[in-house]
This record gives C-alpha cells, structure tokens and sequence, in this order.
C-alpha cells in the first residue's frame, strides 16, 4: 500500500499564499468601507440608513479576518483523538523550510504583542457558559481602536511576508496591487452612486424633471398588461 508523499515547501506555500489573498481582500474592504469611510461621504451615510445591517456586515467581516489571521499563526500541528494533525499555518511552512523563519518571526511579533488571539479564544473558539451568563450578549465581538491597528499591521505584514516568501519560492517577484486597487475602485464607484442618489431625492421635490423621470422609470419596471 503506497503512501502519499509529504506535501513540499511550494505545496504549502501554494496554499497559504491563497490564505493571504483572502486576508487581503477583506481587510482592504473594511478598511475602505469602515475605517476610511470618514472621507466616503456616501458610504458613512449608511450607517445611519441601514445601522443594523452596516454593522452586522462590519462584525462578520471582521470575525472572518480574525479566525484566518488566526488559523494561520497556529502552531504547526494539533493533537486531535485521531493523533496529531497537521495545520496549514506560518509554523508549518518553517518546519518544512526553515529559510523562512526570520520572516515569519517579524509577523509573529505583531501577533503575539496584540490582543486578537485572546479575543479569538474567548469569544470565537467556542461559547464560554460562565462569560455568555454573567456579561452583557452582544452580537459583535468587542474590538478596540488598538486592536483595529494590530489588524491593520498584521495584514500589511503578511502581504510583505507573501511578497518576499513568493519571490523566494517561484523566482518572480508577487505583485499584489491589482486586487486592492479593484476593491478601492469599486468602493469609490458606491460612494459615489450613494451621494448622487442622496442629492437626486434632495432635489427631487423641488424639480418636476426629476420627479417625472422617476416616475418614468417606475413604469417601465411594471410588468405589461396582458
């Protein structure tokens, strides 16, 4: 019976290279949607016409960004019933290639000087009885402005640890710019459809162009007569 062969350096690094896009991705969208959304007038206005939704996309996407980051700075493996099991994580790609450590210290650093793997221990990895029936129930998981900026610092890390480890890896440099310029763009292109749809209805009761156009509009959207 053949056994199947131990997964190599590009292997691993094939897969969590993928691990630090999604980081990436999500945390370039709240980043334009919620902390940089002072400067989106647009986009800030939803918080005040959809708060309990604007919030509840805020917490999931932020618990997402939270268990990823954390997933990968596990240990490099976990001993379950079964007996130990591997993890996909920035300490197995060390023990596989050691080259690699120096890098990944830099990014543990941030890690282990931040709060984020308490939080994680203690709200995500599974319901503390004692805590859910003697504190206050909140829907989002308590995070403050120092643990925004653990976060931030930690996605910028990984995306430099990616391009240096990619470079190391492939022999070609990872150019990474093009996914977050296309969430930056397509954040700018919903603040700017909410302020114009905002000054559309402010000038709307006082234009019979607009109000006309409006309706014209809502008719073409009813179905036809049979």
């Amino acid at each position: 019976m053949s056994t199947q062969a131990a997964p190599s350096t590009s292997d691993i690094w094939a897969v969590i290279s993928k691990e630090i896009t999604g980081i990436q991705l999500l945390w370039t969208a709240v980043e334009q949607l919620y902390f940089k959304g002072a400067s989106h007038r647009g986009i800030a206005s939803l918080e005040q016409e959809t708060p309990v939704l604007y919030r509840l996309m805020q917490t999931a996407l932020m618990e997402s960004l939270l268990m990823r980051v954390s997933r990968l700075m596990d240990s490099s493996a976990s001993r379950t019933r079964a007996g130990v099991q591997p993890n996909l994580s920035l300490a197995r790609l060390v023990d596989i290639d050691t080259s690699f450590a120096s890098e990944i210290v830099r990014v543990r650093l941030t890690w282990d000087a931040s709060g984020l793997r308490s939080i994680r221990d203690k709200y995500m990895s599974h319901n503390d009885l004692a805590r859910a029936t003697t504190q206050e129930h909140m829907l989002n998981i308590p995070l403050s402005s120092l643990d925004i900026d653990a976060m931030r610092a930690l996605a910028q890390g990984l995306r430099e640890f990616r391009r240096g480890a990619h470079q190391k890896v492939n022999g070609i440099a990872y150019l990474d710019e093009a996914v977050s310029t296309q969430l930056e763009r397509e954040a700018a292109v919903l603040n700017r459809s909410l302020v114009a749809g905002s000054c559309f209805y402010q000038l709307l009761p006082d234009h019979a162009c607009l109000q006309e156009a409006l309706a014209g509009v809502g008719s073409k959207q009813e179905p036809n007569a049979l």
